[in-house]
């Protein structure tokens, strides 16, 4: 199935060492429908466990992606590595995706690397949401974990997602932004989404008036409304936010339990809504008069593209992956390297379901996609002929 350029979401999972990373995204995949069972960390067996030394040390070395649809959208999902000996590995994440997720414990708070990556996110001006693991445990405080993330990095955390319970007495989320209640269900997975349990009424109406301005911060015009009304619709509230996000002005925030299923679906949803999408949106490019410059990332013109990771696989070579900057990629055709001044030739064309590689026949701009047995290093950039880019 193809994607437009707008219908793209790419979306980096960051954290600090052993805050989850690798178990949301295989939840993620299992809520999403692409896996029937999501498989354990401790079993080696992940989507995102893409190496045999991975598998053994059961820690992420590489960044590893996976895909899955929702709403229409084609979710691309990074993967990436909390320790601080394969940062290389999340800059490639970052780099090509348009958002980052970072995931923190609700036990500790922000951790050392939080604040690296935060901090790198910074430099990139790239927006972040950040979801709150392990609401299940006896020493979760989820509330704590909210301030202490507002007085380190000093930005308006808004809560998407608000606990029912916490500790053993953990039940579910509930979606402040529909107002549903998703409890933790008895397979694993999350069940549809209901009426807000009436003990929880009052949290769920203050957190969506904050939720409110929030979103009011991305609309002159919302603004204006709110302070004058005090309440905004959901599709304004949904406008607003994404404008926000976008902008970089708010940090939504979620929570759960990823390890029985709990937190996803809202999760999915926000991803597919309100993230960006690669449409506009500037890449760091090579173009054809041998300077670096800021590419519009765009559907139309010819197509170019920038190498963002390079891998190996004992079955296929060298794997390329490829962040389409313009026009589209089609398996079976060329592109000239402007950094090594010759041309490429495309065989089959993939997306990853972190080591498996599904074959597709085009990509679009935006999207990030797999080449075999190319000579193209990381970093370099591709285009449709020598004067294309």
């Amino acid at each position: 199935m193809e994607f437009e350029t707008k219908d793209i979401r790419n979306v980096a999972l960051a954290g600090h060492s052993q805050t989850g990373k690798t178990t949301l995204l295989e939840q993620l995949l299992h809520a999403g429908g692409v896996l029937a069972k999501a498989a354990a960390v401790e079993s080696g067996k992940t989507v995102s466990s893409s190496s045999p030394e991975e598998s053994l040390r059961r820690i992420s070395i590489y960044a590893s992606l996976a895909h899955l649809e929702r709403k229409g959208c084609l979710l691309n999902l990074w993967d990436t590595p909390g320790a601080s000996d394969f940062t290389g590995e999340v800059i490639s994440a970052f780099r090509s995706s348009e958002s980052a997720l970072l995931l923190v414990d609700s036990r500790t708070g922000a951790q050392v690397e939080t604040v690296k990556l935060w901090r790198d996110l910074d430099r990139r001006s790239k927006p972040r949401m950040v979801f709150l693991n392990r609401v299940d445990d006896a020493r979760s405080n989820v509330m704590a974990a909210v301030q202490d993330l507002h007085d380190k990095f000093n930005v308006e955390i808004c809560q998407v997602t608000i606990p029912m319970g916490s500790g053993p007495a953990f039940r579910g989320v509930i979606d402040v932004l529909h107002g549903k209640a998703y409890f933790k269900g008895a397979s694993g997975l999350e069940g549809a989404g209901t009426e807000v349990p009436p003990e929880y009424a009052e949290a769920c109406r203050s957190a969506r008036n904050v939720l409110m301005g929030s979103a009011a911060e991305g609309d002159d015009d919302l603004l204006v409304k709110f302070i004058d009304e005090g309440e905004l619709t959901d599709e304004e509230i949904m406008a607003g936010l994404k404008a926000a996000f976008a902008a970089n002005k708010v940090v939504p925030c979620f929570c759960g339990d990823p390890l029985h299923g709990s937190g996803l679906l809202p999760l999915l949803d926000f991803i597919a809504d309100v993230c960006p999408s690669p449409e506009d949106s500037l890449e760091l490019a090579l173009t054809a008069d041998g300077t670096e410059s800021a590419v519009k990332i765009a559907s139309g013109g010819a197509f170019g593209a920038l190498v963002v990771k390079t891998a190996g696989d004992q079955f296929s070579g060298k794997l390329s992956y490829l962040k389409l900057i313009s026009g589209s990629l089609s398996a079976d055709s060329s592109a000239f390297n402007l950094n090594g001044g010759k041309a490429e030739k495309i065989g089959k064309l993939y997306r990853t379901q972190g080591r498996k590689l599904e074959e597709i026949k085009t990509a679009h701009a935006g999207d990030i996609c797999v080449v075999a047995k190319i000579g193209a290093a990381t970093g370099d950039s591709l285009a449709a002929d020598a004067a294309a880019l």
